[in-house]
Order: C-alpha cells, then sequence, then structure tokens
C-alpha cells in the first residue's frame, strides 16, 4: 500500500484553471446566509455561479428571479445577488458596504469596483491567474448582449478599487478545502474552528488554518497536517522542502518493541511519528532502504533525522542506522 501512495509523489505539480475552476463550481452547495447576514466565501461563489449557469442575460431594468431571489441582472445586481443583500444596490451605493482592502488580500468574494464618468462597474474577484498576482479572474456581467462570466483581465485591476463586503465570514470555509473539513467533522474534528481564512499556500495551491491544524489544498486534493508532523513540517520549510501531503495522517506499524504512532507521505518525503520518538522525516536513497527493510516493523521509527557523518550522510532508526554516501550506496549497522 506505501508503495502505490509514493508512486503519487510524482504527480504533475501544474495549476491548471480546470481544477481550479473545480474547486469552486464543483463542491456542494454552501449553507443559506440570511439577507444582509454574515455570508461566507463559499455561498457568495455558489450564487454567483448560479447566474453563470442560467446565461443571464444583461440588463439594467427589470429582476432575474431564481432561487436566491430577484436582483437586477447588471453588475451591480449581480454583485447583490452574489451577496445575499436585501436589494439590488448600484455601483455608487456598493462602497457603503464594502471597505477598501490591499490588492495583495484578495480573496473570492471580494469585489473589484470603479466609478469613475461613466465607466461605472463591479466584479467579483476568483483568484489569480498567474504567480505574479498581475491577472484577476473576475465573475462579472457587463454591457446589453452579454451574460455573466468568468474570464481573466489580461490587463490588471485596471483602476479598480479591491473592496471586502462588511458582512463577509472570511473564517468559513469553502470548496475543497469545506469538502474534507466536514469529511472529518467540521468542528468537532481533530483540526477544532478556523482561526484563518483560505490563503495561498507556498509553490501554488491554498491552504487554511484551523486552531490545531492546516488543510493545504494542491489540485486535486486536499488533506490536513496537524500536530507534531504539522510542527516538523512548519519548522523545515514546509512546502517549499517536502511538496504537498499525498495523503492524510494515518496509523503506522508496530515496531519490534511496541512503539505505535503514526505517519504522513509527502511529495517529497515521509513524516513519521511517535510518543517515543517525536517527528522525524525520511527521504531519499535512505527512506529507499528503510522501505525495502520493511519500514517501522522492522527498523522501528526514527530517532533522528537525516544528518552528516564522514564521506555522507546517515539517519538513526529504534533498531538500525541507515547509511548513505555517493560511493557505497546505503547500507546498514546495528545501533
Amino acid at each position: 500500500m506505501r508503495s502505490l501512495i509514493l508512486q503519487r509523489v510524482t504527480r504533475a505539480m501544474a495549476l491548471t484553471l480546470a481544477a481550479l475552476v473545480a474547486t469552486v463550481t464543483l463542491a456542494p452547495a454552501a449553507s443559506a446566509s440570511d439577507t444582509d447576514g454574515p455570508i461566507g466565501r463559499g455561498e457568495v461563489m455558489d450564487r454567483a455561479w448560479s447566474w453563470i449557469a442560467e446565461r443571464v442575460p444583461y440588463s439594467q431594468s427589470g429582476c432575474h428571479r431564481n432561487q436566491f431571489g430577484c436582483y437586477r441582472p447588471d453588475c451591480s445586481g449581480y454583485v447583490s445577488m452574489a451577496w445575499n443583500l436585501g436589494s439590488s444596490l448600484n455601483t455608487w451605493s456598493l462602497w457603503n458596504v464594502t471597505s477598501e482592502i490591499p490588492a495583495a488580500d484578495l480573496q473570492a468574494g471580494d469585489a473589484l469596483l470603479r466609478d469613475a464618468g461613466g465607466t461605472d462597474h463591479v466584479a467579483l474577484f476568483v483568484r489569480w491567474a498567474d504567480a505574479a498576482h498581475t491577472q484577476p479572474v473576475v465573475r462579472e456581467t457587463y454591457d446589453f448582449g452579454h451574460v455573466p462570466e468568468e474570464r481573466v483581465w489580461g490587463d490588471g485591476l485596471r483602476g479598480f478599487s479591491p473592496r471586502r463586503y462588511h458582512r463577509l465570514d472570511d473564517l468559513m470555509p469553502y470548496g475543497a478545502i469545506r469538502v474534507k473539513y466536514d469529511g472529518m467533522g467540521g468542528l468537532g474534528s481533530a483540526l477544532g474552528p478556523p482561526v484563518t481564512g483560505e490563503r495561498d499556500a507556498l509553490m501554488g495551491g491554498r491552504f487554511q488554518q484551523f486552531r490545531n491544524g492546516i488543510i493545504i489544498w494542491h489540485p486535486d486534493e486536499a488533506y490536513a497536517i496537524y500536530g507534531d508532523i504539522l510542527k516538523k513540517f512548519w519548522a523545515t520549510d514546509s512546502e517549499r522542502r517536502w511538496g504537498f501531503p499525498t495523503m492524510d495522517e494515518a496509523e503506522a506499524a508496530k515496531a519490534p518493541d511496541g512503539t505505535r504512532g503514526r505517519y504522513q507521505f509527502f511529495e517529497k518525503g515521509l513524516f513519521l511519528w511517535s510518543q517515543q520518538t517525536g517527528a522525524h522525516t525520511v527521504h531519499g536513497e535512505i527512506y529507499k532502504a528503510f522501505h525495502t527493510a520493511g519500514h517501522e516493523a522492522v527498523l522501528g521509527y526514527a530517532v533522528t533525522d537525516e544528518m552528516d557523518e564522514p564521506g555522507g550522510r546517515a539517519q538513526k532508526f529504534q533498531q538500525a542506522t541507515i547509511h548513505w554516501n555517493p560511493a557505497k550506496g546505503t547500507w546498514m549497522t546495528n545501533n
């Protein structure tokens, strides 16, 4: 089983637009908020997607009615609907229910708003299309003959002001992270309540911090990291060093001396923990030797991280030490 898990280390890391859209559009519908009340980002994006799916024609009069209410089908009516406001505001009045934020803080469900000399418009921010954060992906409806769509603004923010709705609940999980969180038991899970909103992870992907851990997402899967494995992950440069997790934490095998613990695979290594030995990483050629020898069931749990020795590297386990150097490869000695 572990060899199959390890094979996932080679999966492609490229972010694709299709995978990103799926995390927003294919998650189960978010819980319904009260009109003009607090609303989570997931619900905002669910509501916004409804008009895209229905291909609602643009108009500056009347209203379009669906399960989310009846709103004027222009740009500001669309955002009013997405935020579950009590009426269709216009671009002028949207300033009164939002606050300006730095562009670097833009998250799904925030707005890009402009009101200048007849060129007033508003769009919902979805994500950045590029790593440099210069090209926003938005959901918007604009001008007669058009229907709402999700598209990239290739020419940047174009003078629009980044704005955040006053009642937006930043902490409420959404998308793939929400699916994982709910599947673990939500507030009753080992993670506890959220303490930050979802944010960009290093090396692509997204993460959200909870009281006791994090859920980190990278197309197309989300996994939780918590406890001493998370502490070790953070202390050793997190995903910049180890990549993304390829599984949730699981129960490890019993060592020859009876020690029991937990393990979690990442793209670039194994995190192995027990109460007696703490959390340590096993990777590279030493991991290959550890795997061939029968893992912790034979060698016990790691009691050190990999360390320098003359001419190479070594790592001590409960039952043996694995050595490596470029000339000789790997070999084991008794402790």
